[in-house]
């Protein structure tokens, strides 16, 4: 189960919410370091994020490429010219419905129902908080709040939502991630996380198929690449450079073709 995800969950919402209390017309109409979103298209997404949790029988936005991140462009192009009451309301409708799903979803009965999230992947239904907290943390801490967005810094639930947001990406790594990996995982990597927490993994794939594996451990190989936790939500989503925050200990033409191949969403 994921009841840490739930509980980071919570505590970002909170943190948006108090967020949203403060911003200027200024604010919502500024491009957010998230490409081709504004601050209101960022919020919108992560309402729209929650009514996807919420609600069993919304109706998606057309979207022929079956890839996620255009299933969220276009869900935010049909909220783009609403007033920026509507997105807040929105926000707080969805935010407090989906909540109260991610609860219900670690209950025996469904925590380990999949979900087919599209290019994605499939996930159990527990994990859908640690998903929340993955995308509000990026969004909050990497698009909206300096100094990467426009917005001024403010307070944000990070050592709540690290390891939930950890989690997902690496959950995420082999399915959204497998097909690039696998040809340049020539042997083991490891990969370390410190700050914010302080955590070990191996990627490794295996030898019959063309599967990429990645378990938690403290036994890491001899190539390591080591990141703080909080670099790694940016360099891991591609929304900054890993080579201005990773040090490489051993074959580093090796690590880099791996660490090239890092894309989470």
């Amino acid at each position: 189960m994921s009841d840490a995800g739930v509980t980071a969950a919570k505590a970002l919402v909170n943190d948006t919410l108090a967020l949203l209390d403060r911003l200027t017309p200024e604010d919502w109409a500024a491009d957010s370091a998230c490409h081709g979103w504004r601050v209101h298209d960022v919020v919108t997404h992560m309402g729209f994020f929650f009514n996807f949790i919420a609600d069993p029988n919304l109706v998606f936005p057309d979207n022929p490429s079956g890839k996620s991140e255009r299933l969220n462009d276009a869900a935010v192009r049909e909220r783009a010219d609403w007033t920026s009451e509507q997105a807040v309301e929105y926000y707080r409708a969805q935010s407090d419905a989906g909540l109260a799903t991610l609860a219900a979803l670690q209950g025996e009965d469904l925590r380990d129902q999949p979900l087919d999230m599209l290019d994605l992947g499939t996930y159990r239904l527990s994990q859908l908080s640690d998903a929340v907290a993955f995308d509000h943390l990026v969004h909050l801490t990497s698009d909206l709040l300096q100094p990467f967005g426009p917005v001024d810094s403010a307070e944000v639930s990070v050592s709540a939502a690290i390891d939930p947001a950890i989690d997902w990406m690496i959950a995420g790594l082999p399915q959204m991630n497998g097909a690039a990996l696998y040809p340049t995982l020539g042997q083991p990597i490891g990969l370390h996380l410190t700050g914010a927490t302080d955590r070990s993994f191996v990627l490794d794939r295996d030898t019959a198929g063309t599967i990429v594996t990645v378990r938690e451990t403290a036994d890491l190989p001899a190539d390591v690449a080591t990141s703080s936790a909080t670099d790694f939500l940016r360099w891991g989503t591609t929304r900054s450079a890993w080579r201005s925050a990773v040090t490489i200990s051993g074959d580093r033409r090796h690590l880099a073709a791996v660490l090239d191949a890092v894309d989470v969403v």
